[in-house]
């Protein structure tokens, strides 16, 4: 644990993990070849964007966990990252997103249909990476998760549309399965290609999207309480779109009679937001010391997820202490 303290958690996984990683990226480049160059562009603009590979380490992490020793989990990995990217790619384009990991959305640089169509193009290829792995089960758990992903998609537009507050459980319902579903699938296909027994399978599972509802919830909340300097996209985008995130439910039970009112009238009545109701907004999460009560929920979640570690009987401590790293980097990371 010592060591991996020395620095942040993922920077350690991608140098102790290097050589799984490299064929990743060699497996998503090999994918991306094609005689189109608009999805070659596109894709390697992606690629070159970077990002945490959060999900693929999950996969190797999860397989490592129980001792795999084949090659299955480097597809997996891919393709959970190919499903991630397809995913993102979608969203900035339904959110009017124009800055992504520090950098401009696709769909900012090259238009809607083209963010669309590429997208449509890596779900396609995902499939074909998570067929090569020859798990039937691998590949039934990551359709599932892909049609999860959208339904939690169109649920969250649902909601926009309709201008009304969430509950908890609503909020809770659409960010499992928009989010933490592909956490918690990415950790399962390491599992399963590496033949775990079936509750150690579910246990690492719902690890998985525990850790996947944390980094929801912090993205939620960052939105209200980060830069874009650290963040690498827009700040209140949230805001401006009309999401119903935690922050402002859990701001909405602890206001007051009148503070609830502004709090309606902003996210409930007008179509449009403005910078200074942002910043209104921002004084009421902070009057009523909402960021207080968002850690108490991603305390209770973290606790959780090490309980789902704590019954999976694997002893190799080495990756069971990168697993428990992961849940403190997802509770308290700033961007």
């Amino acid at each position: 644990m010592e060591e991996i303290s020395r620095m942040n958690i993922i920077e350690q996984l991608h140098i102790d993990f290097a050589k799984e990683l490299s064929e990743v990226n060699k497996l998503i480049l090999s994918n991306l070849e094609c005689d189109e160059e608009l999805i070659g562009e596109i894709g390697n603009y992606l690629v070159k964007s970077g990002g945490k590979r959060i999900r693929p380490l999950l996969t190797i992490l999860s397989s490592k966990l129980f001792n795999y020793d084949g090659t299955a989990h480097i597809n997996l990995a891919a393709a959970t990252e190919f499903i991630h990217a397809a995913t993102l790619l979608h969203d900035d384009v339904v959110d009017s997103s124009l800055l992504r990991r520090f950098k401009p959305t696709v769909n900012s640089l090259w238009g809607n249909q083209a963010a669309i169509l590429v997208g449509d193009y890596l779900f396609s290829q995902a499939f074909r990476m998570m067929v090569s792995a020859d798990s039937m089960e691998s590949l039934r758990t990551l359709s599932n998760a892909s049609a999860t992903i959208a339904r939690g998609e169109v649920t969250q537009l649902a909601h926009i549309k309709s201008r009304k507050f969430l509950t908890q459980e609503e909020y809770f319902q659409t960010i499992e399965a928009k989010t933490s579903e592909l956490f918690a699938s990415s950790c399962k296909v390491g599992a399963i290609v590496a033949n775990a027994i079936d509750n150690e399978a579910e246990s690492i599972y719902e690890y998985g999207k525990n850790v996947g509802l944390i980094f929801q919830i912090q993205d939620d909340l960052l939105d209200y309480f980060s830069n874009s300097s650290k963040m690498g996209k827009n700040i209140g985008d949230d805001f401006y779109e009309g999401k119903i995130t935690l922050p402002i439910i859990e701001l909405q039970k602890q206001a007051s009679d009148n503070d609830k009112k502004i709090i309606e009238s902003i996210f409930v009545v007008r179509e449009e937001r403005t910078e200074i109701e942002l910043g209104l907004i921002i004084e009421l999460l902070n009057k009523y010391n909402i960021q207080k009560e968002i850690n108490l929920v991603v305390e209770d979640l973290a606790k959780k997820a090490q309980s789902n570690l704590d019954k999976i009987s694997s002893k190799n401590t080495k990756i069971k202490s990168y697993l428990e790293e992961l849940i403190q980097f997802a509770s308290s990371r700033e961007s």
